[in-house]
C-alpha cells in the first residue's frame, strides 16, 4: 500500500470510487462542493500496487470563533487504513504548519488518540507536536 497527495488525474476516479464503490453519494457531493470552493486543505489516497484506491482522507480547513486554526478530517469508512492515512495527514499537517486537529467522534478517532476538549463536545481534538511528525 502507497499513501499520496491526490492529483488531478484522480478526481474522476475518486469520486467514482465514493459513488459506486462506497456507495456513498451523499460524500462524494460533498467533497465535489469542498474541492470547487478551494476548502480542501490535504487530500491523501491509499492505493495498492497497481493504483486501485483503497482509502481516502480529506482535510478542510475551519476557523474557530476564537481565531485559532482547526482542521477537520474527514475519512473513507475502511477500518484498516484510517490510522496509517491519520498518521501520514498528522505528519504532513504538523510540518505545514497546523498545530490542531478535529474530527467527528468515532472508534478510530479515540484509537488515534483523539478527545473532547470540554465534556459536552461534539467533536474531538488533537494537538499535534513533533512527536507524531515521523
Amino acid at each position: 500500500m502507497m499513501i499520496r497527495t491526490e492529483a488531478p488525474a484522480d478526481l474522476v476516479r475518486l469520486d467514482g470510487w465514493w459513488r459506486e464503490t462506497l456507495m456513498r453519494p451523499v460524500q462524494a457531493d460533498q467533497l465535489q462542493q469542498l474541492r470547487e470552493t478551494g476548502q480542501i486543505s490535504l487530500s491523501l489516497l491509499a492505493t495498492d500496487d497497481m493504483g486501485e484506491i483503497l482509502g481516502h482522507i480529506a482535510v478542510t480547513d475551519a476557523q474557530t470563533a476564537n481565531n485559532t486554526q482547526e482542521i477537520t478530517l474527514w475519512h473513507s469508512p475502511d477500518a484498516n487504513l484510517v490510522m496509517p492515512l491519520l498518521d501520514e495527514a498528522e505528519s504532513t499537517l504538523f510540518e505545514l504548519g497546523y498545530s490542531l486537529l478535529k474530527i467527528a467522534p468515532s472508534d478510530a478517532a479515540e484509537q488515534a488518540e483523539f478527545a473532547p476538549l470540554y465534556p459536552d463536545d461534539i467533536w474531538w481534538y488533537k494537538q499535534l507536536t513533533a512527536a507524531t511528525s515521523t
